[in-house]
C-alpha cells in the first residue's frame, strides 16, 4: 500500500513538473539549427556543430560549509569527545532521529561531523544546497570520559563575508564560519 502510494506521489510530482518545463535543459548554443553558411566561404569557415561543447546543465546548486571552533565548558576549559554536527536548516532533524542505527544516518553523520580534540577544536564540514545558516548540533558521545553534556542544537548563521572560495555554475563556493560554544554539564 505503502509503495502505491509513493509511485503515485512520484508520477503525480513528474506530471505536474512536466507540464510547467521544469524536465528541460539549458544549453549554452543553439542547437537545433544547423549551422549557417558564411556570406564569403573563403573569408569566414564555418564551426561545425560540436556536441562536446554543449552545455547541458541538471542538478541542484550544491555549497560547501565549514564551521571550526572550540567547544568549552562553563569554566572556559575545552571539553573533548564532543561529537559536532552540521544540520542543514531546511532538514527537520532533531538530536534523538541523529541517534538511529539506520546506516543513512550514520553515513550522513561520518560525513558532516567532527570530534572535539584534547583543546576543544573541531573542524566540521558538509555539502549541501545554498542557504543562510546551519544548525550545529554538539553532543556528548565519549560517556563519562570527560564528565557527561547535555545535548545542544545552536545556529550558525553565514553571510557573504564568509565566503572563502568562489564557485561556478552548479557547484557556489564555501562558506567558512569559526565559532566557540560553551557546553552545560549535565545536572
Amino acid at each position: 500500500m505503502k509503495i502505491r502510494f509513493l509511485k503515485m506521489k512520484d508520477w503525480l510530482l513528474m506530471t505536474a513538473m512536466g507540464m510547467l518545463g521544469l524536465t528541460s535543459c539549458h544549453c549554452g548554443k543553439e542547437v537545433a539549427q544547423e549551422p549557417q553558411q558564411p556570406a564569403n566561404p573563403e573569408k569566414e569557415p564555418v564551426e561545425a556543430f560540436d556536441p562536446g561543447k554543449m552545455a547541458v546543465m541538471y542538478g541542484v546548486p550544491q555549497m560547501d560549509f565549514q564551521v571550526k571552533g572550540r567547544v568549552t565548558d562553563e569554566q572556559g576549559k575545552p571539553v573533548q569527545g564532543m561529537q559536532v554536527i552540521l544540520v542543514n536548516q531546511t532538514v527537520d532533524i532533531s538530536p534523538e532521529y541523529l541517534q538511529e542505527d539506520n546506516p543513512y544516518v550514520q553515513e550522513y553523520i561520518r560525513n558532516a561531523s567532527d570530534t572535539t580534540d584534547a583543546e576543544g577544536r573541531f573542524d566540521a564540514q558538509a555539502r549541501d544546497v545554498p542557504v543562510e545558516a546551519q544548525r550545529v548540533l554538539v553532543r556528548d558521545i565519549d560517556g563519562d570520559k570527560n564528565g557527561r553534556y547535555q545535548d545542544q542544537m545552536i545556529e550558525v548563521k553565514f553571510t557573504s563575508e564568509d565566503q572563502t572560495e568562489q564557485g561556478s555554475k552548479w557547484y557556489q563556493g564555501r562558506r567558512t564560519k569559526e565559532v566557540n560554544i560553551t557546553v552545560e554539564k549535565k545536572k
